[in-house]
């Protein structure tokens, strides 16, 4: 998936370490081996929605912004 955010804390000035919470409706194509082994052989997302993303080094949520 090629559409990743960056974000920003404006608490702390944190721009690499974020938990995401979010919830995602997908098509999956699972190849199943003789073997037992499953491969995912094609994806795509049908919906993406992030509910929720807290910093990792202040814990807060309320100050995440969209870097630019």
């Amino acid at each position: 998936m090629t559409d990743r955010i960056a974000y920003r804390c404006t608490h702390c000035g944190n721009k690499t370490r974020f938990d995401i919470y979010e919830t995602v409706r997908r098509r999956r194509f699972e190849h199943a081996s003789l073997g037992g082994e499953i491969a995912v052989e094609e994806e795509e997302i049908l919906d993406r929605e992030i509910e929720k993303v807290v910093c990792r080094w202040c814990d807060r949520s309320d100050g995440i912004e969209q870097a630019g």
